[in-house]
């Protein structure tokens, strides 16, 4: 889509969104001369939608509804949105894309959470629209705990897994528990298909090299669906024709330099049934803006969450830089991390009883970011219990960073122990 069709379709959707009971307040310009105008526009933001939450973005207008979903709530009031039965099929038609190219002969296990939120609701929808078959196996329900998961994927030769990232690598775990070897034990899986939380090429090689089989990421989030998905060349592409995006300086008035990473605000292009103009995600993100191989344009790297930074001494840490850092260590599964003043605490757990961590490994580490850093290896079980069948793997959103307060009393317990 060119600057000028652009520039339209948001003038478009300005004049729907203004049908809203926030945006109608909130929409002062009359209409977009250039896509420069829209910076005129306030961002809205996630306490926006709280405060909006459940009615106050609809437009007035006779389009009917089909599907409702609101975000988890856990920092705060849930966040509602809705969707029309063309919303729906335009994201659905969206998923397609994907490199992993679902097919009539794929069974697609969906282990993602139904309920109120979203990505297995959308995949679903686009496996079957492209007329594959698809095994709902709730990652929040006791009916399908790992070890009935395991039993699935063998039982009903699963083609294609679709779960958060961590869920990958905790089935890859409770079937090694079984006896199972996820590259050998499982011949008939094609492909992983992740979403719901950011994916570091760090972690994509993790669970390729775990079960051997390529991995394809979908970005998205409650409030506007999936935006993103990879191609075959295992690339973040956006839904051009859905979205507009801007990846500001964390003035938020300023758009970074090419190839710098920054705060990622989205328009959508659509006369949605909940239409967002200048959303500002929370997400940290970074534009490759080159050719890619499968045809499309520019393409997106998800760096992780703002709220999220852990920033010793003026240097930052998100998602991406921590999972880099673990990277070459020789326990990777499971991690978190906090600070301490001006001490990066990794706590990760051990994958076996011989794993160490060299002094010289810490050192590199420090003299690269210019900070102190220590890395403490756990017993197994320490971030995850595994005692409980039923119980591992079915908690909420992962919970990479700790607080201070958690911080110290994880420290605290590992003295004690």
């Amino acid at each position: 889509m060119n600057t000028q069709k652009k520039t339209n379709a948001i003038n478009e959707i300005l004049t729907y969104a203004k049908t809203s009971p926030y945006y109608s307040k909130r929409i002062q310009i009359p209409l977009l001369h250039s896509l420069n105008d829209l910076k005129t526009i306030p961002l809205t933001t996630k306490a926006d939608l709280r405060e909006q939450s459940p009615f106050g973005l609809l437009p007035d207008s006779n389009m009917l509804l089909s599907q409702y979903h609101e975000s988890s709530g856990t920092t705060g009031s849930p966040v509602s949105v809705w969707y029309s039965e063309t919303d729906l099929d335009e994201i659905a038609r969206g998923i397609t894309r994907c490199g992993a190219n679902f097919n009539p002969h794929d069974r697609v296990l969906i282990r993602f959470p139904y309920a109120l939120s979203t990505i297995s609701h959308f995949m679903h929808r686009s496996v079957q629209m492209q007329s594959g078959c698809v095994i709902p196996a709730d990652s929040r329900t006791t009916v399908t705990p790992m070890p009935k998961v395991i039993d699935l994927l063998k039982r009903l030769k699963i083609t294609v897994l679709a779960c958060i990232s961590l869920q990958a690598i905790m089935l890859a775990e409770m079937a090694e528990m079984q006896g199972l070897e996820p590259k050998r034990d499982f011949p008939f899986l094609r492909a992983i298909c992740t979403a719901g939380e950011p994916l570091t090429p760090y972690r994509r090689k993790l669970i390729e090299d775990i079960w051997g089989v390529p991995v394809f990421d979908n970005y998205g989030m409650t409030e506007v669906g999936t935006a993103m998905v990879d191609c075959t060349q295992q690339h973040l592409h956006m839904f051009e024709d859905y979205f507009h995006v801007e990846i500001l300086n964390d003035d938020f008035e300023t758009d970074v330099k090419p190839g710098e990473c920054g705060n990622l605000v989205i328009t959508t292009l659509r006369k949605r049934a909940t239409p967002l103009i200048r959303y500002a995600t929370g997400d940290i993100v970074q534009e490759i803006n080159s050719s890619c191989s499968c045809g499309r344009g520019r393409s997106f790297v998800i760096r992780g969450r703002k709220e999220n930074l852990i920033t010793i001494e003026s240097v930052s840490f998100d998602l991406y830089e921590i999972e880099k850092m673990i990277a070459p260590l020789p326990a990777r599964r499971f991690w978190s991390a906090g600070k301490i003043t001006n001490t990066l605490y990794l706590f990760i757990e051990k994958e076996s009883s011989t794993d160490r961590i060299h002094v010289n490994d810490i050192e590199k580490l420090k003299k690269m970011y210019g900070v102190n850093i220590s890395i403490i290896l756990l017993d197994k079980g320490t971030l995850y219990d595994r005692t409980d069948d039923v119980s591992f793997g079915m908690k909420g959103k992962p919970r990479y960073f700790l607080n201070d307060q958690e911080t110290a009393n994880l420290l605290n317990k590992i003295k004690t122990n």
